[in-house]
């Protein structure tokens, strides 16, 4: 584990990439192009507009031409009947889905360290279900993890405890793991046998699904899922998540349920027109040199933010930081350093503090965006290699 003092080469920086997270910039070109062009016009409010319900068949769309295993047709999972709605944000989302699935007493289960038990100001709580945890690692939820908590709670069998109803999983998790296919259909399996329904934060699904480790499609997280999102916040959208369902328990009333929430934006087609070019505009068109074949910009992006962590990586490791709190495979590094290399790392390059696993180490967490150069990776090289000519 190095620890390089690069605070004083900070100190006479003028402008650095921020690394702290994914939603630092506003909107990739392609998607503010199509908000400064439609802006004059006149549409109808509430998401009923014709861009948002071409943003619906544009995601619809991805899901079934995504289906190349026939996780569609194993599940019996007709596009069309595919309720998509849209949302500002990531907590509202989660509020939602989890909020309109579950009677009063019913309860989610997730891991320790999942975005609704701990970074979501008791959002979940504030609806009144409680968030049961698990003793999963890296936020992947196993079917060992959520049989303990269901063995605690008696199945649901006892009226005097809150009764387990849904699974709360991330694709990709806070600690950057993904789940694979196995462990999807493990868990949904389980889920089937025990009256429970599952729910997939897709906050940063593009980053997921462009994992190396990961060999899961967009059909196979509709199939394996009740409801899902689709984040666009942290994915080059200016704001914004789409919410999938295909529960037809869950789409009934789901409209009335976001509306008295205060979800349903007004000007709404801002949502529409911004899934609508992440999803109908190609990568290569957007100039995303990551792009494959005639992917959608949306996956190009989070392949590009994927990779760029990877090079980001290799140069780390390089200059001897080499020491990582968990294996990410996704746009997120975190690194376990000594408090002062930490504090150096989060003036340097505007880094996260995550956690203090003890009294002497901190971890502190790198992203890359849709938005990272090559440039910013190389400034983070040449610092490291100044830091290390000062020592």
């Amino acid at each position: 584990m190095a620890s390089h003092r690069v605070g004083s080469l900070a100190e006479r920086l003028i402008t650095m990439h921020s690394f702290r997270n994914d939603y630092m910039e506003g909107a990739h070109p392609r998607v503010m192009d199509a908000l400064v062009r439609t802006n004059a016009e006149q549409q109808i409010g509430y998401t009923e507009d014709p861009w948002c319900m071409k943003a619906r068949t544009a995601i619809r769309r991805a899901i079934v031409d995504s289906d190349s295993k026939g996780a569609l047709r194993k599940a019996n999972i007709a596009g069309a009947a595919l309720q998509v709605e849209f949302v500002c944000g990531g907590t509202m989302a989660n509020l939602l889905c989890i909020g309109a699935a579950l009677r009063p007493w019913e309860c989610v289960i997730a891991a320790p360290d999942a975005h609704i038990n701990v970074h979501e100001t008791g959002a979940i709580e504030g609806t009144g279900h409680k968030v049961l945890t698990t003793n999963d690692a890296d936020g992947v939820l196993t079917v060992q993890g959520i049989d303990a908590v269901m063995r605690a709670h008696e199945h649901g069998r006892n009226h005097h405890m809150v009764k387990p109803r849904m699974l709360y999983l991330s694709i990709a998790t806070e600690f950057g793991a993904v789940f694979t296919a196995k462990q999807l259909s493990d868990l949904r399996s389980y889920a089937d046998k025990n009256d429970l329904l599952i729910f997939i934060d897709g906050a940063r699904l593009a980053c997921g699904l462009a994992s190396e480790e990961c060999d899961l499609t967009l059909a196979d997280v509709c199939a394996a899922a009740d409801a899902f999102t689709v984040g666009g916040t942290k994915n080059g959208a200016l704001f914004g998540e789409a919410i999938v369902i295909r529960n037809p328990a869950i789409q009934r009333d789901f409209k009335y349920y976001m509306k008295q929430r205060g979800a349903i934006l007004a000007k709404g087609r801002l949502l529409g027109v911004q899934f609508a070019t992440l999803f109908d505009t190609a990568g290569t068109a957007a100039g995303i040199e990551e792009a494959q074949g005639d992917e959608a910009m949306y996956f190009s992006m989070g392949r590009h933010s994927v990779e760029a962590a990877a090079r980001l990586k290799d140069v780390l490791v390089r200059h001897g930081y080499d020491t990582f709190a968990s294996n990410s495979s996704t746009n997120q590094l975190f690194l376990l350093l000594d408090n002062d290399t930490a504090d150096d790392f989060i003036r340097a390059f505007d880094a996260d503090l995550t956690a203090r696993p003890d009294a002497a180490h901190t971890i502190v967490r790198m992203t890359c965006s849709w938005a990272t150069t090559q440039s910013d990776i190389d400034e983070v090289d040449r610092m490291l290699a100044g830091a290390t000519n000062e020592a």
